[in-house]
């Protein structure tokens, strides 16, 4: 499953509460580099992969997602 959640306005504790629970449970999370506060990505799973998609080529990104 693919979910897109937005980092609203960039302050961490203002992550929708379903937002939040995804990140909790999310076995790969693709993030938007330095439009991300990475205060946010604290709240993964210690065994999430972590993707900094500034940094991927598209193909990178879909072999990511799979």
């Amino acid at each position: 499953m693919v979910y897109f959640i937005g980092a609203g306005p960039g302050a961490a504790d203002l992550i929708t509460v379903r937002g939040l629970s995804i990140l909790q449970k999310a076995d790969c999370v693709i993030y938007a580099g330095s439009l991300v506060n990475k205060d946010l990505l604290l709240n993964c799973k210690k065994e999430c992969a972590l993707f900094d998609s500034a940094k991927m080529t598209l193909e990178e990104v879909i072999d990511a997602i799979k």
